[in-house]
């Protein structure tokens, strides 16, 4: 027996299949339009193209061509929309009155209330596979959970209808039959997932963090005084150029760190670094008083308050 033998191709070993391609939400549309349409009223449809994109409520009327049906959908979300359009729409009722489509040309009529009686289970089908299969992908991937709930007469109604926000539109082309066929198009408008809502905790601390953030990065500044002098009115207008004004002996160690508002922080000790004047900082002082900070005499060629010299 050669190798090439149809009865050892036959019983010989069987190709491992591939895994199963992952779903996607062009798939979750193909696969819940395909077993919606054919399980509710037998209708065949070749999935030809899935697009999806966004749109704002106020244009969606516009995809309502001549001969097409709206209808609103109710969910968890707000409302969404299906519109079906004029050759998908005559398939669907063609199949269901004369058992398969038809292949004569389609004259313009205005949709009845009876047409969107007729297509309601088949878009109720559509929709809980796709929330069936919508479990499959990702969080938050698609709106799911919506279904059938009136016909919009008024195309006006739809963007009064839905939330003033940029929803999803699913728009499915489709080849249907048996018979026919007829190309049609199936547009589906969901609101987008909400955001996953914040704890309070998680934005108390996001709030402190930013918080903190700010308040470590702001600039401080900071002033080393050596002395203070008590000097009247008289005597500072007194002063010119070459005046000496007499510091306490304890001045150059204990100078004090002031901050913003004449807030004392600590004192510190007079020095130098890399050549230039510096303050080593020494431990802070929990009760900080005047009494605390040493004063400086008054200047001993400026007479004193009392015109003593």
């Amino acid at each position: 027996m050669t190798s090439s033998s149809p009865l050892l191709r036959k019983i010989g070993p069987r190709r491992s299949a591939g895994a199963p391609p992952p779903l996607t939400v062009s798939r979750v549309w193909r696969r819940a339009v395909s077993h919606g349409f054919t399980r509710a009223i037998g209708l065949e449809t070749v999935i030809e193209d899935v697009i999806e994109e966004p749109i704002a409520p106020e244009e969606i009327a516009r995809r309502a061509g001549p001969g097409a049906l709206a209808v609103l959908l109710d969910g968890p979300h707000g409302y969404g929309v299906a519109i079906v359009s004029h050759d998908l729409l005559a398939a669907m009722l063609e199949v269901q009155t004369l058992g398969r489509v038809q292949t004569r040309k389609l004259s313009a009529r205005p949709v009845t209330a009876t047409d969107a009686a007729m297509v309601a289970d088949p878009i109720d089908r559509v929709l809980t596979a796709q929330e069936t299969l919508v479990a499959e992908l990702p969080p938050k991937a698609m709106a799911s959970g919506y279904r059938y709930a009136t016909r919009v007469e008024n195309l006006v109604e739809i963007a009064l209808s839905l939330e003033d926000e940029v929803h999803d539109l699913f728009s499915i082309s489709v080849t249907a039959g048996p018979g026919g066929p007829r190309n049609g198009r199936l547009d589906i408008v969901l609101p987008r997932c909400p955001k996953e809502p914040v704890s309070a905790a998680g934005e108390s601390r996001e709030w402190g963090d930013q918080i903190e953030a700010r308040v470590l990065g702001a600039e401080v500044v900071l002033r080393a005084e050596l002395a203070r002098l008590s000097l009247s009115v008289g005597e500072i207008e007194a002063l010119g150029p070459g005046d000496t004004l007499t510091l306490g002996r304890h001045s150059m160690g204990a100078v004090r760190l002031v901050a913003q508002g004449n807030h004392p922080l600590c004192f510190g000790r007079l020095g130098q670094s890399a050549g230039r004047k510096a303050v080593r900082i020494g431990e802070a002082v929990p009760q900080f008083t005047e009494a605390e900070f040493p004063r400086a005499s008054a200047p001993r060629d400026i007479p004193g308050p009392n015109g003593e010299g």
